[in-house]
């Protein structure tokens, strides 16, 4: 029995300690404790939605919106189906004073994405190609083996799921490609025209805004692939300085 213990024991997900303290720091009401934990548990490689899940809502509870937002945005991507974390993200999103459309995480023709992730949709292409294969595979073999037998059926069914494997899999190429995209995490940051004296400000995001990155903007003043770039729709602006934040970059 002590073998079998011990094999369970190492056996056991990473973080999961962490976690487990993460989880009685919060219910204690030591939020700051239940943020180092959870961090700690995703440091060691336990990143589950369960984790990102309990870390937004430390977060949260501590009054960093943007940040919670960022650590339940991580779970849901991959947990889509989590009607706990996609509770919890959308109604902070309704707390943003800036009320910006939110990122696709996939493009509507794949509409499936929005139930399975990109991990769930990428074993389910690789287990489609392997059967269609396969099926191909048992055919040739029966061929070489008994030439004179007329094979009927089956070619069908290999294209099918060669043809859906390769559709998932594109599906899931595009899934992870739409996953660049950020969470204002700071009380406030103003989007500019350009960078140096000759730019001017745009407009103003707030903690909690969510944005699509499209390049990323170095210290030094140059830019390289990966800015926070705005989404155009703007949901609702309830005051004049709010208004303002509608203007479209150039």
């Amino acid at each position: 029995m002590m073998w079998l213990f011990a094999v369970l024991l190492a056996c056991q997900s990473p973080g999961v300690e962490d976690f487990e303290a993460g989880i009685e720091s919060t219910r204690a009401g030591n939020q700051v404790e239940a943020v180092q934990r959870f961090r700690a548990a995703l440091d060691a490689g336990g990143r589950a939605p369960e984790t990102y899940h309990g870390l937004g809502n430390a977060l949260y509870r501590s009054g960093k919106r943007g940040a919670a937002m960022a650590a339940w945005r991580r779970g849901l991507l991959l947990a889509p189906r989590n009607g706990d974390i996609a509770s919890n993200l959308s109604r902070a999103q309704r707390q943003s004073p800036d009320q910006l459309e939110p990122p696709s995480t996939h493009r509507g023709a794949f509409f499936w994405q929005t139930a399975v992730s990109p991990r769930e949709s990428g074993l389910l292409a690789s287990g489609c190609i392997a059967v269609g294969l396969w099926i191909f595979a048992i055919r040739q073999w029966r061929r070489v083996r008994q030439p004179l037998l007329r094979l009927s059926g089956g070619t069908g069914w290999a294209v099918f799921m060669l043809v859906l494997g390769a559709l998932l899999s594109i599906s899931t190429w595009d899934a992870l490609q739409q996953r660049r995209s950020a969470v204002v995490v700071i009380d406030s940051v103003s989007v500019r025209s350009a960078l140096g004296p000759g730019g001017m400000d745009l407009f103003v995001l707030h903690e909690g805004a969510e944005v699509r990155l499209v390049e990323t903007v170095l210290a030094a003043g140059r830019a390289s692939p990966g800015t926070a770039r705005t989404l155009p729709r703007v949901r609702r602006a309830a005051d004049p300085d709010r208004a303002r934040n509608r203007r479209r970059p150039p």
